[in-house]
């Protein structure tokens, strides 16, 4: 093995587990004591770091396989950025051949001939099939590596194609921090769980899709009374497009002039990113709305063609308006200031509007989800408890539903 002869998979050949099998196998039938004391160290060490990171892959494969393989789907590199867009050229695909022989080489390390020398009579952990979750990554990658070099380097490739590379392969969902950092277990949520609002998911989703074939879409702002299923039909779009390469960013209020930061982080990559600020809403004092209102449209920079922004909110113009702003406060030209606090809502390029419920939608939504949740009620009592609940709500939604189910069933 030659892992220094890697032109492409840079996190593979500075790896310090690879490192470590690495050496294990060139000096662990050395005579020299230096040698065999080292490579006893690294043995050790390799094996506790596979027990502590190997959490996802395939439970046919052994912890060193499903590890290698991680890298393999988490390597950002000129090859792999290059295959989420498309077939790579025909010289990065002849001369990717050459890290191809390598990893496979490093996956068919013979850990049984290794282990022995270390005198140790327990299991090799290298070479135990793994017990992780299947994520479907490691044997996707597997089976294309199962080729010969040139068709391996065509099928990984299509892999990064359709699956994308680092974390953006890994995870679906991310929170920004001030980077990336993916959400391992996003909320589940789909369509088929949120009752009523039709015509407004279909909206939704349409757009959503013309976004993901490629063609002309718009920002959107949802907007309207609290709890009616804004935020949920978001997420509900991740769980239905996630397997199209749909990502979904959640970007903090208090983090919003970071918005060109996690645009340039995602942009030109294979994937569809939807940048999605939940409940946003501005006091008339606080000017980070011009900068994101310059973002949304008219700025310097453009927004990048594979990013879209979706914003919840309660109030229809974001911009918290006081009476005072339609009178005589101060200001020369009222009526512009007010204008320029209303424009931010009209960078939108679609709107979609939740109202409350009327009383038999909220009764429809109520019955739904007390048979999703296998409430075991007569309707008649049921509606009856629903109504009591309702009166002590300050209004109705499809949140305050769940929450009178989770009442009902917790009596």
């Amino acid at each position: 093995m030659n892992i220094e002869r890697m032109l492409f998979f840079d996190n593979i050949r500075k790896d310090e587990n690879v490192k470590r099998a690495v050496n294990i196998i060139e000096n662990g039938s050395s005579t020299a004591h230096a040698d065999i004391r080292h490579a006893e160290s690294d043995y050790y060490e390799l094996q506790r770091s596979l027990l502590r990171n190997v959490k996802f892959g395939d439970p046919e494969l052994t912890f060193w396989q499903n590890y290698l393989l991680s890298l393999v789907a988490d390597s950002e590199n000129a090859y792999s950025l290059a295959a989420e867009k498309g077939m790579p050229d025909d010289l990065t695909l002849r001369l990717v051949e050459g890290d191809i022989i390598e990893i496979k080489r490093l996956m068919e390390i013979d850990w049984g001939t290794a282990s022995p020398r270390m005198h140790d009579d327990r299991p090799c952990v290298c070479m135990v099939k793994a017990p992780v979750e299947d994520d479907g990554r490691a044997s996707a990658i597997y089976k294309a590596l199962e080729k010969d070099p040139a068709e391996a380097a065509r099928g990984l490739a299509e892999y990064y194609r359709k699956k994308m590379c680092g974390e953006l392969g890994r995870y679906k969902a991310f929170v920004w921090n001030g980077d990336l950092r993916g959400v391992e277990h996003p909320d589940p949520i789909t369509f088929d769980d949120l009752i009523g609002y039709k015509v407004q998911q279909e909206q939704l989703i349409r757009n959503t899709q013309m976004f993901l074939d490629g063609k002309r879409a718009n920002n959107v702002l949802l907007y309207g009374d609290k709890g009616t299923g804004k935020s949920s039909s978001v997420k509900a779009l991740l769980n239905k497009f996630a397997v199209d390469g749909l990502r979904l960013i959640s970007l903090p209020k208090d983090r919003i002039l970071e918005i060109t930061t996690v645009m340039n982080r995602v942009a030109d990559r294979g994937c569809r990113c939807i940048i999605f600020i939940d409940d946003l809403s501005f006091e008339a004092s606080e000017i980070q709305y011009k900068k994101f209102k310059s973002v949304l449209e008219g700025g310097v920079e453009v927004q990048p063609a594979n990013v879209l922004v979706y914003v919840t909110s309660n109030r229809r113009n974001l911009v918290k308006e006081m009476w005072s702003d339609r009178g005589d406060n101060g200001e020369v030209h009222t009526r512009d200031g007010m204008e320029e606090r209303q424009s931010l809502a009209d960078r939108f390029g679609l709107t979609i509007t939740f109202s409350e419920p009327d009383k038999k939608l909220y009764n429809e939504i109520i019955k739904s989800v007390a048979k999703r949740e296998g409430v075991d009620i007569d309707e008649e009592t049921l509606m009856k408890e629903a109504t009591k609940w309702d009166m002590r709500q300050t209004g109705r939604s499809g949140r305050s539903a769940r929450q009178f189910i989770t009442h009902i069933s917790g009596r």
